[in-house]
């Protein structure tokens, strides 16, 4: 049986504070508002007041395919050409921008809510009381990282605010400032949070989710040694590892299960995901990544889709001989059962193009879901990644002799020769193949290119025709998004705009 974490409903806006009794989010709209002074008041309110700050994990699928469309081996479908994804028209009215801006700070004021207020409520387990403000730090984080990777300097709204008033004369705090408090409240988390959940609370925050995005930031902000400690953490932890069929890591019938390795131990590779479930909280991540190509029975079909995030056909060459991983990463053809049999996917709108990932296409589960109606979870962080990211904080800091045994389980896995023998500029060229090929498809390639500054020039330089837009009209801004311009006028214009977007 598969379970999730169920949300529940508080909703605000970074201009506007107001809070909802406890409802589904998915089938309940606000009936009651309270007010900051009366909620939360007992053990329920602060379970229910952290867990609403779970809910902008699950808002757009915006959030997911910003983080690697486009990039040096993905593309959106010419059928929607967003200026998110092609840079045409790209400016702070733009709606994509707006919607990622608003539902972090959306998410950032419910994490605000638990934090300022379950530590005041009376007669509560204090163990549950520092784990619930815990995960609402943890989240915090998370919303201010994701923030600060697409916006740069951000304001930093670290408690309730008052009003919308509130928001006038706010600034933009720099980077440093933002990268600090994302630091302070996972490092604080990391103290209070477990290290698993009971089956119906799949989905919380562990200690290790919370280790594992503080590698993160640490490994963009260029902190290796930190990065290290926190990789090791989890790597030394003994609670995941590689399963042995990368297969295996997706499709919703697979979630949450332990697989065995190359030992037949059964091990967790899942450190961290977004959770979805069927009619309860459903994503379009199965049609985004699907293609336009002969859709067979419609959009009902696991193969039917948006193509809003795919592979550029050149990918495929990024796969050594031998590569497991190709296999799922990169789908050309498809056996949709009689009459048509195998299918050779070229997609319809976009000349040349046709691959598709099939990480979120299920293809033999049986079920075949509405659009918008995908239950795959959307991997925040995994075993995998962790093993990638202390290979390549290794190499920045002491060179390569030691990182070999990192990249190579990975390598190992997928079926391909070891590395060895490679100079620091050469290995730093293989860590960032790697995390295509490992990692293609899970919300890594565009913040990959941006921490380490290649963003632009990865774009310009592709030679694929399907590009072709990007590269002529990416400009050097255009590695930070445009502020909201209705952010700037609601805050009477102490928030300033980026520049090349005014």
């Amino acid at each position: 049986m598969r379970h999730s974490l169920k949300i529940v409903i508080l909703t605000s806006l970074l201009t506007s504070i107001i809070f909802t009794s406890c409802k589904d989010i998915l089938t309940e709209d606000p009936q009651s508002f309270l007010s900051p002074e009366n909620f939360p008041k007992t053990e329920k309110d602060a379970i229910a007041a952290t867990t609403a700050a779970y809910s902008k994990l699950f808002s757009s699928p915006r959030e997911f395919y910003v983080s690697f469309i486009p990039s040096d081996f993905t593309f959106q479908g010419f059928h929607n050409k967003r200026p998110l994804t092609y840079f045409l028209g790209l400016n702070g009215f733009n709606d994509d921008s707006n919607s990622l801006w608003r539902e972090a700070y959306g998410g950032i004021s419910r994490c605000n809510t638990a934090i300022d207020y379950i530590p005041l409520i009376e007669d509560m387990d204090e163990t549950l009381q520092n784990r619930l403000v815990a995960e609402a730090k943890a989240l915090r984080g998370y919303y201010y990282f994701g923030l600060v990777r697409k916006y740069g300097d951000v304001p930093i709204v670290d408690k309730v605010l008052d009003g919308a008033g509130a928001l006038e004369g706010i600034i933009r705090k720099p980077v440093n400032e933002v990268y600090a408090l994302i630091e302070k409240d996972l490092t604080e988390a990391i103290s209070d949070l477990p290290d698993s959940y009971s089956d119906s609370e799949k989905g919380r925050v562990t200690k290790w989710a919370a280790a594992g995005i503080l590698a993160t930031t640490y490994l963009t902000e260029k902190k290796w040694a930190l990065a290290i400690k926190q990789c090791d953490a989890i790597i030394n932890s003994g609670k995941f590892g590689l399963i042995a069929d990368y297969n295996k890591l997706f499709g919703w019938q697979n979630e949450h299960q332990l697989f065995p390795d190359k030992d037949g131990v059964l091990v967790n590779e899942n450190i961290w995901d977004i959770q979805f479930t069927f009619d309860e909280r459903g994503s379009t991540v199965t049609q985004q990544t699907g293609s336009r190509d002969k859709r067979v029975g419609g959009d009902t079909h696991f193969y039917g889709g948006y193509e809003n995030m795919m592979p550029l056909p050149e990918f495929g060459d990024w796969f050594e001989p031998g590569d497991k991983r190709k296999a799922i990463s990169f789908v050309e053809s498809i056996d949709v059962g009689e009459p048509n049999g195998v299918i050779v996917l070229k997609s319809p709108t976009t000349p040349g193009a046709g691959p598709i990932s099939g990480k979120y296409q299920n293809a033999n589960s049986g079920v075949l879901p509405l659009p918008g109606n995908s239950a795959n979870n959307q991997y925040v962080v995994r075993y995998a990644d962790v093993l990638l990211m202390r290979a390549e904080a290794e190499n920045e800091l002491n060179g390569p002799a030691n990182a070999f045994q990192f990249i190579n389980l990975v390598r190992e896995r997928a079926g391909i020769t070891p590395l060895s023998g490679l100079s620091k500029e050469e290995f730093t060229t293989a860590i960032r193949k790697e995390r295509a090929t490992e990692l293609s498809f899970e919300g890594h390639r565009r913040y990959d290119l941006l921490r380490w500054g290649i963003f632009v020039e990865a774009i310009r330089n592709s030679t694929s025709p399907i590009l072709q837009i990007p590269r002529e009209n990416i400009l050097d801004y255009n590695v930070l998004l445009p502020v909201p311009n209705n952010e700037i006028a609601a805050s009477n214009g102490s928030l300033v705009q980026n520049p090349g977007y005014n």
